[in-house]
């Protein structure tokens, strides 16, 4: 056993580090920005381009399989394989985001930079609650300072304190950012997140609150009803009405064809066509809850996500791979030229697999997604039916709800460059979806409507596996097939081995005082789970 677990390991490296292929230049992450990126605009760009967090590998072996959103071929993972990567990237993005903060705070027009100041704020927030939800305690106050002995060497902030940190610091920013003041300095191109719509960052500041208000309200009750009561009370802008001309300012996230200049990768195909990943085919978990039957002519198909996250198999016929792993299929459904196998070319093919065209026609534009416009509706519609932090609103929360799935559609429809994309369903389809029983919604039935907005939003964030685990941690209800229980079940990712070699004395007492082991690390709850 301990043989195979090391040979995983080898794998899974050699995954990881193929996958970042294209990428080598925004991955580069030294201790210390360079003297040429040492200005305002330079360390906002670099941040901004380092924001998401987002990894193929780490989605495809540990978090899919995780969420019993997709059959993988790997039965034995660990979270070892995937604890430093994360980490890695965001110490280096605090050193560049504080010492951002000190020029600007030492800049003699410090006044007319308080844009700059509050976007990346909003950035850096977004990227430390991704750390938190990822890895629980972390340091953080003492953490990315000048290079001293102390400074490698910081303390370990408690998660709670860093949430009440970070969520004060994206409501000082959304309420103190000034749209069309004219003496407000321009960084241009270099804001390739958001392009200076700061209408677009107070949005994103308020989406994530109003994630986070939703995820702490069962431990932090007062300060999640006084976000909530803001923003949905106050009716602070929210990410709504989905612009399929700018998808990027209402669904946040790293957009590799939309930054400045533009980046070029092949992520996705590098990643896809792993020996070791490509075996990942379409789950029957998955299929569960857009399919009415397992008719393999897809007769019983129902969701019209489908037929773009999809494709059938060899023999062109709707057949999903189980999601307990008791049957793993070879053959190549993801070939390195990026062009589907003719059908009937490929015999060792039997399970209905990702879609060809839009992994690979799109890795230059498909993005690393950190909080979606249907995301939020989903949290709206749990708000209203649950009553958190406002007066309980069945009504509200259905339309939420189903606002929901109908700007899921909208977003996958919107990829006019996924090659073969089928015809956008007509809002009478999109009604007759609506009504399906796995789907209509019930607002009578608190239990069910519950677990349907769950389901939906779980199902809408297949392709954000970080916001998925998150669901699955924080809810207990989205939908799991009975025969499959995972080896692993980590409730956080443990921290990396360089932690308890460096910073013992703070690791240690991060532990409780006691060395624990990376599985031991693995069962200790973040913050906000039940």
């Amino acid at each position: 056993m301990k043989l195979k677990f090391n040979y995983i390991i080898i794998l899974a490296f050699a995954a990881f580090f193929s996958c970042t292929k294209g990428f080598e230049e925004m991955n580069e992450t030294p201790d210390k920005p360079s003297i040429s990126t040492l200005t305002i605009p330079g360390l906002f760009n670099g941040i901004s381009k380092d924001i998401t967090n987002g990894n193929d590998a780490l989605n495809i072996y540990l978090l899919l399989d995780l969420t019993n959103q997709q059959a993988v071929q790997n039965e034995v993972t660990s979270t070892a394989i995937y604890n430093a990567g994360l980490w890695n990237s965001y110490y280096p993005v605090l050193f560049d985001y504080k010492k951002l903060q000190d020029l600007i705070n030492n800049s003699p027009a410090k006044a007319e930079y308080s844009n700059v100041k509050f976007i990346a704020d909003i950035l850096m927030a977004s990227k430390t609650l991704q750390m938190l939800d990822f890895y629980g305690d972390i340091p953080y106050t003492q953490a990315g300072m000048a290079d001293n002995l102390e400074s490698r060497r910081p303390a370990y902030d408690k998660q709670v304190d860093i949430y009440k940190s970070v969520l004060a610091d994206l409501k000082s920013a959304a309420e103190g950012i000034k749209i069309g003041d004219a003496t407000q300095i321009s960084i241009g191109n270099s804001d390739s997140f958001l392009k200076n719509d700061f209408t677009a960052w107070i949005r994103f500041a308020n989406a994530l609150r109003l994630r986070y208000a939703v995820r702490l309200y069962e431990k932090e009750q007062a300060l999640a009803s006084e976000i909530i009561t803001d923003i949905i009370g106050g009716n602070k802008p929210l990410p709504m009405n989905q612009d399929p001309a700018a998808l990027e300012k209402n669904n946040f996230g790293f957009w590799p064809g939309k930054v400045a200049p533009v980046v070029t990768t092949d992520r996705l195909w590098s990643s896809f066509a792993e020996n070791s990943i490509s075996k990942i085919r379409m789950s029957s978990n998955v299929w569960a809850q857009m399919s009415s039957n397992n008719n393999t002519d897809g007769s019983g198909i129902f969701d019209p996500r489908t037929k773009v996250w999809f494709m059938t198999n060899n023999a062109d016929l709707w057949v999903p791979q189980p999601q307990n792993h008791s049957v793993i299929d070879g053959g190549d459904p993801y070939p390195g030229d990026g062009a589907r196998p003719a059908i009937g070319a490929d015999a060792d093919n039997k399970y209905a697999s990702f879609n060809v065209n839009l992994l690979f026609n799109g890795r230059q534009n498909y993005p690393y997604l950190i909080i979606s416009e249907a995301d939020v509706y989903f949290l709206k519609a749990e708000i209203y039916q649950r009553g958190l932090g406002v007066a309980k609103d069945v009504a509200a929360a259905k339309t939420a709800y189903e606002a929901g799935i109908k700007s899921s559609i909208d977003f996958w429809y919107a990829m006019s460059w996924i090659t073969n994309l089928p015809t956008k369903p007509t809002p009478a389809e999109i009604t007759t979806f609506l009504n399906v029983p796995s789907v209509a919604y019930n607002g009578a039935d608190d239990a069910d409507a519950f677990k349907k907005i769950v389901t939906q939003a779980w199902l809408s964030a297949i392709w954000n596996p970080m916001e998925g685990w998150a669901l699955v941690r924080r809810t207990g209800l989205t939908p799991k097939d009975p025969t499959y229980t995972p080896l692993v079940r980590p409730n956080k990712v443990p921290y990396p081995a360089d932690e308890e070699l460096n910073n013992r004395t703070n690791w240690l007492a991060a532990l409780g005082g006691t060395a624990l082991s990376l599985d031991q690390q693995a069962q200790i709850k973040v913050y906000w789970m039940p």
